[in-house]
This record gives C-alpha cells, sequence and structure tokens, in this order.
C-alpha cells in the first residue's frame, strides 16, 4: 500500500484510537494476562496482527519481548512508528492474511496476538480458514495465539444494540465522546457497526457536534464457529470471557476471548 495513507478506502484514516481510548487503563488491566502468556509461550516474541497504533507492542517491548506490530493500514502503522523511534517494537505495513510474505526474514514467534475486535472485518469462512493458517505458520511448534472479539453471541440473545460510551478529555474544555451502535441481520450472522465520535462542548449553544460518523459491516463470530476453524487450523482452544482469563457468561461477558495453542 504505497499510495497517500489518508486515501478513501483507509477508513482508519479519520480515526484517533489514540485519543478514543484510554490506553494506560487498559494495559493495567490486561497486563497480568498478558504476561501470564508471555511465561507460557515457548520464546519471549509476539506478533501483534492488526496493530492500531501500537500500544500492546509497545507493552510487550517493554516486558522484555521481541514484539512485532502488523497492520493493513497505512495510518495505523504511521502513528505506530513513534514507537519503534523510541526502541519498543517494529511495525510493518502488511495483510495478515498474508503475514509471512509481509514479516520477511522474521523469526517464528512464541505468541501471536489479534485484539481489539479485527476479527470481524473478515467476512467468510474461508477467510477466517486462511487468517488462522497464516499465523500457524508464523508461530512456533507450542506458540499461543490470543483472539479479541465482542461477544456478540451474548449481544445476540439480549437483544442489546449499543456499546458502552467512553468519554476522553479534550481541548478547552471540551470532551471527546465514542458512541458504537449496531443492528444485528436477520440471521445474526453479521452486524452493521456504526461508530461515531462527537465533540461535547458544555457551554456551547448546541452542545454536541457530530465530528466523525462511519458505518461497518462485521461478521459477528461466535464460539461455535471459531471452534472448528481453530481446531482444522491446528489449534487446541480455550474461551474466556474477558481480557483477564474470566470464565465465558453467555449474557454477560464483554468479550470473547480466545488462548490457542499451536500444534
Amino acid at each position: 500500500m504505497s499510495e497517500d495513507p489518508c486515501r478513501a478506502d483507509d477508513q482508519h484514516s479519520r480515526v484517533n484510537y489514540r485519543r478514543l481510548i484510554a490506553w494506560e487503563k487498559r494495559i493495567a488491566r490486561e497486563a497480568p494476562f498478558l504476561l501470564s502468556l508471555r511465561d507460557r509461550a515457548p520464546e519471549r516474541s509476539v506478533i501483534d496482527v492488526g496493530c492500531g497504533t501500537g500500544e500492546h507492542v509497545a507493552f510487550f517491548a517493554a516486558a522484555d519481548m521481541r514484539a512485532v506490530g502488523l497492520d493493513r493500514s497505512e495510518t495505523m502503522i504511521r502513528a505506530a512508528k513513534d514507537h519503534e523511534a523510541a526502541g519498543t517494537g517494529r511495525f510493518v505495513v502488511g495483510d495478515a492474511m498474508e503475514a509471512r510474505a509481509a514479516l520477511g526474514d522474521e523469526p517464528p514467534f512464541g505468541l501471536a496476538t489479534c485484539l481489539g475486535n479485527m476479527l470481524p472485518h473478515m467476512e467468510e469462512d474461508a477467510d477466517l480458514s486462511r487468517f488462522l493458517a497464516s499465523l500457524h505458520d508464523i508461530l512456533l511448534p507450542g506458540g499461543l495465539l490470543l483472539i479479541q472479539i465482542l461477544n456478540y453471541e451474548g449481544l445476540l440473545a439480549t437483544g442489546r444494540r449499543y456499546l458502552p460510551v467512553n468519554l476522553r478529555p479534550g481541548g478547552d474544555g471540551k470532551e471527546i465522546v465514542f458512541l458504537r451502535l449496531m443492528s444485528p441481520s436477520e440471521d445474526g450472522r453479521r452486524v452493521l457497526f456504526f461508530p461515531a465520535t462527537l465533540e461535547l462542548d458544555p457551554v456551547a449553544e448546541e452542545p454536541l457536534t457530530v465530528t466523525t460518523s462511519r458505518r461497518v459491516e462485521l461478521r459477528s463470530w461466535t464460539r461455535a464457529d471459531l471452534a472448528p476453524a481453530l481446531a482444522a487450523a491446528g489449534f487446541v482452544a480455550v474461551f474466556h470471557g474477558d481480557m483477564t482469563g474470566g470464565e465465558f457468561v453467555l449474557e454477560d461477558s464483554p468479550d470473547l476471548v480466545v488462548v490457542a495453542m499451536r500444534s
């Protein structure tokens, strides 16, 4: 991808994920679970697939791991390069389904992560199979794969159509509001996802202004989808309900988290 990183088909070019997510709190909450996987992996090395702006890669690099981030978005990798400049990780533009080609001579890894709901952008079963085969190819024997997505199974079961609102400080007394609405398809296999960023100015006559909004169609992957695909790709999987390693509870767990071992 050598064109302008702000081109129209780069859906991330207008979204500042560093400002929308409380990364310091998130990493602190997830750290014990992530470090437990580091210690279980056959080698202290990690590839974060769909790495975004690179905060997880920087965390792993600071935790004494060879850490590489891969993302197909030039915009995201461009933002992540400040971590590379600081010596916390290496970042590569490339397609997760062709990870080996994108990584060149990079040795295999002890741990692979796919976090932040990236997987639902793959809509077809064949895409999931190619993705898992690609990760199997870049992991060492006994290597671990960590996948995190929303608990779509629970969302569909409860009929909930929104995620918690995120509020972040803005400038000049304003706040950034990150709103995420959803509308499931009739068969439940896909979800229309409507992320929007608003600016809240409490003293303005019209206090809320929409700054960005998008419409994204996502695949609502569930345990019933992932379990056989992981097995077919050569992984033995355990499912959790959050990024602390908690038990999966259908109607209560915020996430579906997979920890799978490569054969």
